[in-house]
């Protein structure tokens, strides 16, 4: 406040000393005042205008790149590894392939080599136990002979025999340990084909096979018959002297030979013949046999 006092004093007694100079004019002492006021006003803004900030040039805006997404890493699981059962076992080889065939009756022995997958010992108390299908005459279980670590394999025999009728048949086996539980199953699998049923050979023999002595004498007249199915053959002799016999028959359980016989008295010196003629199924002669006989 005290400063604007002295400025407004100053500023009159500079008017004072301007007005001697310049020409006379007569003003009212109103206006004078008037009139330094203004001035004085005037100055006073002018002192304290506030300074003019300069206006910062306005920086041009830099465009952002882009950001490229990064690649996105492919995570590889790593599999969690299954823990091995106790008992195990996987097929390794075998006898007797599947569907094999085999005579009506036939025996044979069917085999297994099998591996040990898993982490316990197989000992003597494990075994190979029938569970299903056809038996074919097997036992119903097979024992170990010893000890089969894992890792190591061991084969298993079972004897069986095929059906005597025809077909297809399939039997079922399981190992089973020596606690009772059953693991790897295992079977066989043959054929027992159909024949059609005949004679398929004979063959006649005599005893003695010639004859040189005392007469009269006995020839003993034997037939091997063979057939290819089980069946009943009927049949009958026929001898060179003009003798047939009565229709007889032989039956047969299975494939195979029977034997036949009968005796024939002789009296003088001859070549004799004999023949079969199988009536069923054949209706077939079969070829004579011929037995020299000399009577002394």
């Amino acid at each position: 406040m005290e400063r604007n006092k002295v400025l407004i004093i100053t500023i009159l007694l500079l008017g004072i000393a301007v007005s001697c100079n310049l020409p006379f004019t007569i003003q009212s002492q109103d206006d004078i005042i008037a009139t330094y006021a203004q001035q004085t006003v005037q100055a006073y803004q002018t002192q304290n205008a506030p300074t003019a900030t300069p206006l910062l040039p306005i920086a041009t805006a830099t465009s952002i790149p882009t950001l490229t997404s990064a690649a996105t890493a492919t995570v590889k699981t790593i599999p969690t590894a299954t823990p091995l059962p106790c008992n195990r076992a996987s097929f390794v080889s075998e006898t007797i392939p599947d569907g094999t065939k085999l005579n009506a009756g036939e025996s044979f022995t069917k085999s297994w080599r099998l591996k040990n997958t898993g982490t316990c010992t197989w000992n003597s108390n494990y075994k190979l136990v029938f569970v299903d299908g056809n038996q074919m005459s097997g036992p119903n279980s097979v024992k170990l002979n010893g000890f089969v670590k894992p890792g190591e394999s061991v084969d298993i025999l079972v004897d069986l025999k095929a059906p005597n009728k025809p077909g297809t048949y399939t039997g079922y086996w399981r190992l089973q340990s020596d606690d009772g539980s059953k693991f790897a199953q295992v079977y066989v699998k043959i054929t027992v084909p159909t024949e059609f049923f005949a004679v398929t050979s004979v063959k006649i023999t005599s005893s003695p096979a010639s004859y040189n002595g005392a007469c009269p004498t006995t020839l003993t007249i034997k037939a091997d018959i063979t057939v290819s199915a089980p069946g009943k053959v009927t049949y009958r002799w026929e001898r060179s002297d003009g003798v047939t016999s009565d229709k007889k028959s032989v039956t047969f359980d299975n494939k195979g030979t029977k034997t036949v016989q009968f005796d024939w008295d002789i009296n003088s010196t001859d070549t004799y013949s004999v023949r079969i003629y199988i009536d069923q199924p054949n209706n077939q002669w079969f070829p004579p046999l011929n037995v020299d006989v000399s009577c002394s």
